[in-house]
């Protein structure tokens, strides 16, 4: 075979456009609208994966915030006094209501 004739039977194949947005360009309507779909599912997906992991990060520092304080030696009543008005986190909320019920054990 001759190569002038293998590369004449291959030029109409790079002649075409085969990039992402030409293919998009010339894909059918239905086909656009639901690359577009999957691509704004992709971008919020993505958003609440990186919200979350923010998220878990602040969430981990303020329970390592309140782990160092609740052993530093502190009075359990002081801390309760500083963290009753509004628990900044879950485990702090747990201590507080954990600290509440106690007093009103002893208060009956």
């Amino acid at each position: 075979m001759n190569p002038a004739d293998v590369a004449q039977s291959v030029l109409p194949l790079t002649s075409s456009d085969l990039s992402l947005f030409a293919l998009f360009w010339q894909a059918h309507w239905i086909v656009k609208s639901v690359m577009l779909g999957l691509l704004a599912c992709s971008v919020w997906v993505w958003a609440i994966a990186i919200d979350k992991t923010f998220l878990y990060a602040r969430t981990r520092r303020s329970m390592d915030r309140f782990e160092t304080a609740f052993w530093s030696g502190q009075s359990l009543e002081e801390l309760y006094r500083t963290l009753s008005a509004k628990p900044s986190h879950s485990m702090a909320a747990l201590f507080v209501a954990a600290m509440r019920e106690w007093k009103r054990s002893f208060e009956s």
